[in-house]
């Protein structure tokens, strides 16, 4: 702008006077003035001649005798005091009425170095990629995109975004993070669950009986028995010291924590959230996408498989079937690798961190010391269920299923 106000000053144009204030003025008149005396002085370092240049960047350069130089002087070159390439017509510039006059040759400069051409050591670094390195979350960024909210799952977003900011952790160890944090919340609730649980045990012959009176009135549709059982597995439920609100409360409360993370983490990797793309780990670089290795999905069936053999210790003979019904998951979580090969690395960060918070939380509370200070009952051996071999579960399996076609030919026949 400076440079087309002088060639109009050249011209002989006549152009309105802006009215500047004195920080416009200061700056425009210390970058020109800066300009000129780098551009003046890079010319009169490339004006001298080569024996007058003192500065060498190799230790086994060679230089010319003192006879040698006295010999041949250089002869000085005559320099262009004001080169044509700096010289700049400043035009003249009126400030404001509230502003005070600024004179522009008084203006402070900084001294500048007489530095030869050196080469710019970013050539040939990925400018592209630096650039496209998304900046960190602000607080209140999820809450824009939507994503922040009551819902479970927003409340899970707004806690990772919270650790995020605060913290300045990367994505993956947010979502590890957070993730432990939901367990150490909800641990309450599964101690108060684990203290139900081995307070029935001793009762699940009757509780047993009971449920099986239940079944029975409700297949004949008879209301007076089905409140009758229902009013002595009451009664069992005072003898032992537990409460029926307490046990329906704990899988409420642990649900939609354990689903507000799951759907919480994929929505963020599925929009995509483009800092997720950034990990924070060099062998997941990637949160939003798929492990193309499969190395995770295997990884997480296998804690999985590990998780269900500890929990399964720990299980009371409730029913018959109950460790049928837990070799049955196993089975399942076998097959459900080719589900989890198609889920975000950040979804399966979350279920293996869910996973194995889980397991070390049941070996934890497996210790007779701990269940004695957190108020757990102790299970004898004897009641305890016992752990079924697959091929036992696969007879229980035909049998169960013979024993439902038989019903069913029962049924059809009466018709």
């Amino acid at each position: 702008m400076v440079l087309c106000m002088g060639c109009m000053g050249r011209l002989g144009l006549r152009s309105t006077r802006p009215m500047l204030s004195t920080s416009a003025v200061r700056l425009l008149s210390t970058t020109t003035l800066q300009n000129s005396r780098l551009q003046f002085a890079r010319q009169q370092f490339r004006s001298l001649p080569p024996g007058s240049r003192s500065l060498s960047l190799w230790g086994w350069s060679t230089s010319k005798t003192p006879g040698a130089a006295q010999s041949t002087p250089a002869e000085p070159t005559p320099a262009d005091p004001v080169p044509a390439a700096a010289e700049v017509t400043t035009p003249e510039l009126l400030p404001a009425e509230a502003s005070t006059p600024v004179d522009v040759a008084s203006a402070p400069t900084p001294d500048v170095a007489l530095l030869p051409d050196v080469p710019v050591l970013t050539e040939g670094l990925p400018v592209d990629a630096l650039l496209s390195i998304p900046t960190a979350l602000n607080y209140g960024d999820l809450a824009a995109l939507g994503l922040a909210g009551w819902t479970p799952a927003g409340i899970c977003r707004w806690t990772m975004e919270l650790i995020n900011v605060s913290t300045g952790l990367p994505w993956v160890w947010t979502i590890v993070t957070t993730t432990v944090l939901s367990r150490v919340l909800l641990f309450p609730f599964t101690v108060k669950q684990m203290q139900s649980t081995a307070a029935l045990a001793p009762y699940q012959n009757e509780i047993a009986a009971i449920r099986d009176e239940m079944n029975a009135a409700q297949a004949k549709k008879d209301m007076l028995a089905m409140q009758r059982a229902a009013l002595k597995q009451k009664m069992i439920y005072e003898k032992a010291g537990v409460s029926l609100s307490g046990m329906a409360l704990a899988p409420f409360i642990q649900l939609p924590v354990t689903l507000g993370m799951f759907f919480g983490v994929k929505t963020m990797c599925d929009l995509p959230v483009e800092q997720l793309k950034w990990s924070g780990l060099s062998w997941l670089p990637d949160l939003t996408v798929a492990d193309p290795t499969w190395t995770l999905p295997i990884i997480a069936t296998i804690l999985m498989n590990v998780q269900i053999s500890v929990s399964m210790r720990d299980l009371v003979a409730s029913t018959p079937q109950t460790g049928h019904i837990m070799n049955a998951l196993r089975v399942l979580t076998t097959g459900s690798v080719f589900l989890m090969g198609h889920l975000n690395i950040g979804v399966l960060v979350y279920l293996m961190t869910s996973i194995l918070t889980m397991t070390g939380q049941s070996l934890l509370l497996r210790q007779a010391g701990i269940r004695r200070a957190l108020g757990i009952p102790i299970i004898p051996k004897h009641l305890r269920a016992e752990t079924p071999s697959m091929r036992d579960s696969l007879v229980y399996a035909k049998k169960w299923w013979q024993s439902k076609m038989d019903d069913a030919r029962t049924t059809a026949s009466k018709r």
